[in-house]
This record gives C-alpha cells, sequence and structure tokens, in this order.
C-alpha cells in the first residue's frame, strides 16, 4: 500500500471532483457546447451514482494522504493541503453558486396580493395570468423568469407555473402526477431548457413540453393549463372574472430576481430570417406545430388587424400584436369565435428542437 501512495492521492483526486464538474458542465450553460448535446441520459445516470463515486474517490485521496503525511516534506504537504481544500471548494460552489436550484430559488412562501381592476391603466407589468373557477392570479414575467417554477394553487386548483430564460418560453401544467400532487425542484437545463425533478420517483421532466425524460415516469407527460402572457389591461379584455390576485417576491427571494427586471421585455432576434434567438409564436393544432415569426406578425400588424392561416384542415385566426409584449389571440375558425389555441412564446432553437416536424409561416 505505502508504494501506491501517489496513485491514492493523484487518481483519487479527480476522481473526488468528477460527478460534480460533470453535472455542472452538462447541467449548466458553462460550455454552452455541452447544451447541444443529448445528455440527459448521462447525466440522470451520474446524479443517481455521484455520492458512491466521490466517496471512491475521498478514500483514495484519504488513503494517499495517511501514507504521505509522516514522511513527507514540506512542500508535499502543502500540495496535499491545497488538493483538498480546492476538492472542497469545488463540492461547495457546484451545490450552491453553480446550483440550478440555489441560483433560481424556489419561493419559501407563495403570496398573491388581490388587486382592483382599477390599477390596470397604469400598470405595464407582463404577467403570465392562470384562470381557475373564476379566480385570475398574475405572475409576474420578471419573477417567474427568477423562480423558472412557482408552485401554487388558484381556485382550489393546483398549478406549476414555469419560464425558461434560456428558451424564452412559458408553460403552465397540473402538477398532478398519477393522481396525487407532485412537487418539483429545478435541476438544470439540456438544450437550453429547463429540467424539473420531481419528489416522489426522482424524474426529470422537460420544461418546454413537460415529458419526463428520465427516471421511472419516462414518457409521462404533465396536463397542460391554459394561460395568457400580457398585461393585466389586456387580460380584463378576455375575462369577465374579477377577482385578481397578483404574486409577490417573498422575503427569502428579496431582491435576488433584479438581474432578471425588464425580462419581459427583452427581445431576441429581430433581424430578418429566422435564427436561433427570433422568437416565435408556436401552436400546436391537430397534432401539428406550427410557427410564427413575431417579429413578421408586428410587421403584418401595420396593414391587417388578422391573420387568417389553417393548419391540417383548422382554419385559425390570429390577432396580430402591434408590439413584442403584446397579447397573441388565437381562435378557430373566426375571431369571434370562443375556442381559443394555446400560442407559445419562445426561441426558435428550442420551439424547432421540441417540435421538429413543425412547419414555419412565412409571409407574403
Amino acid at each position: 500500500m505505502q508504494r501506491f501512495r501517489w496513485y491514492f492521492l493523484l487518481l483519487g483526486w479527480p476522481v473526488a471532483i468528477f460527478a460534480p464538474v460533470a453535472l455542472s458542465l452538462t447541467l449548466m450553460p458553462i460550455a454552452p457546447g455541452w447544451q447541444e448535446f443529448d445528455s440527459v441520459g448521462f447525466s440522470y445516470f451520474l446524479y443517481q451514482v455521484h455520492w458512491p463515486i466521490t466517496v471512491l474517490g475521498v478514500l483514495g485521496v484519504g488513503l494517499g494522504t495517511w501514507y504521505l503525511w509522516k514522511n513527507a516534506r514540506w512542500f508535499t504537504r502543502v500540495l496535499i493541503v491545497v488538493l483538498i481544500l480546492l476538492m472542497s471548494a469545488i463540492h461547495v460552489i457546484t451545490r450552491t453558486k453553480m446550483s440550478a436550484e440555489s441560483m433560481f430559488n424556489e419561493p419559501s412562501v407563495v403570496k398573491r396580493t388581490l388587486v382592483g381592476e382599477d390599477v390596470a391603466a397604469r400598470d405595464t407589468t407582463v404577467y403570465l395570468w392562470v384562470e381557475c373557477n373564476h379566480q385570475l392570479a398574475g405572475y409576474p414575467l420578471d419573477l417567474v423568469a427568477h423562480h423558472h417554477k412557482i408552485q401554487d394553487t388558484v381556485g382550489g386548483i393546483p398549478v406549476l407555473v414555469t419560464y425558461c430564460t434560456m428558451c424564452h418560453t412559458g408553460r403552465v401544467y397540473s402538477p398532478i402526477v398519477n393522481g396525487v400532487r407532485e412537487t418539483f425542484r429545478l435541476v438544470g437545463a439540456n438544450h437550453y431548457n429547463a429540467m424539473f425533478e420531481d419528489a416522489t420517483t426522482g424524474s426529470w421532466w422537460y420544461q418546454a413540453t413537460g415529458e419526463a425524460m428520465e427516471g421511472p415516469l419516462k414518457g409521462s407527460v404533465l396536463t397542460d393549463l391554459p394561460f395568457a402572457q400580457c398585461t393585466m389591461a389586456e387580460m380584463l379584455t378576455r375575462t369577465t372574472t374579477r377577482s385578481i390576485s397578483i404574486f409577490q417576491a417573498d422575503a427569502a427571494t428579496g431582491t435576488r430576481y433584479k438581474w432578471s427586471h425588464g425580462y419581459a421585455y427583452r427581445h431576441g432576434d429581430t433581424d430578418p430570417g429566422l435564427n436561433d434567438r427570433t422568437i416565435v409564436i408556436g401552436i400546436v393544432e391537430g397534432g401539428k406545430a406550427k410557427a410564427y415569426p413575431l417579429r413578421d406578425l408586428v410587421e403584418r400588424s401595420a396593414s391587417s388587424t388578422f391573420l387568417v392561416d389553417s393548419i391540417d384542415g383548422h382554419e385559425i385566426v390570429i390577432t396580430l400584436p402591434r408590439q413584442y409584449t403584446d397579447l397573441v389571440d388565437i381562435r378557430r375558425d373566426s375571431a369571434t369565435s370562443t375556442v381559443r389555441i394555446q400560442p407559445y412564446q419562445e426561441y426558435w432553437h428550442s420551439w424547432k428542437h421540441f417540435h421538429p416536424t413543425t412547419t414555419v409561416w412565412t409571409k407574403k
């Protein structure tokens, strides 16, 4: 054992830091190229076995230190101390500063404040709106962007309000899984889309699709809930509900979400053409997906109020937005139809990845 002391130390050290470093690279956009790979399977497997690997590495470092320390010169002891401190720092940093769950903290208290519709005219905040059982709840997009997910109950209905800042998309799901209300935590991202882990089975779910990609529930899909992304004034034009409440930042979050202030008004690539950061309005109708570049819809609004199109034989009518943050209203058959189609606003790179067979509307 004595003659292998250096092997224990120098091989144990990289083994001890392998899991946290590899998980940070694959689950966080530190090295953007990693986000392009389908690395969820590798990340999920490594996450399941990261503690045994780490313990094995730490044992190697411990054995090497045990056999080296007694007769080691001062510079060898300094090297050992530096390696141990560096190893410890990597573990601490990857679980705090470089942890998605820590960076984009879950609100410790989910609180909404009732407001009157008289504030609508002067409130320019863009919200994600959820309406259940005649109750209307607004979640400031800047706050949802920071948290990435807010787990709440609206009108007695559990809701999971989500937003991914790397693909610029909001989604609202029912957190009911197999008949039971599930809780989720943010674990990181792949293909620039946030992934959540459920507390019961540890399965990993994509934010953009609500599909479980790894774990015991792989292949399961969360139920979509309708939502709107707009200001309060715009929302009040499409609902008769007047019980309005607004989500508030909690004390634990404080001012940590300052980085996302104004996020709702940050636009993607508005240059001609279809680039990765071009914002599109995506819809799925009759099992078919189609994307509408938001830039082109805004430009068309200068000469038209509506855009009439068809998907899979279904006629749809889009009320054209006059600016990037306007409400995009889509209905089936006519502009006055009561059948609304859910629009999803996100970057083109996200929409095309999660809807590989999508078509794209092009302006004439």
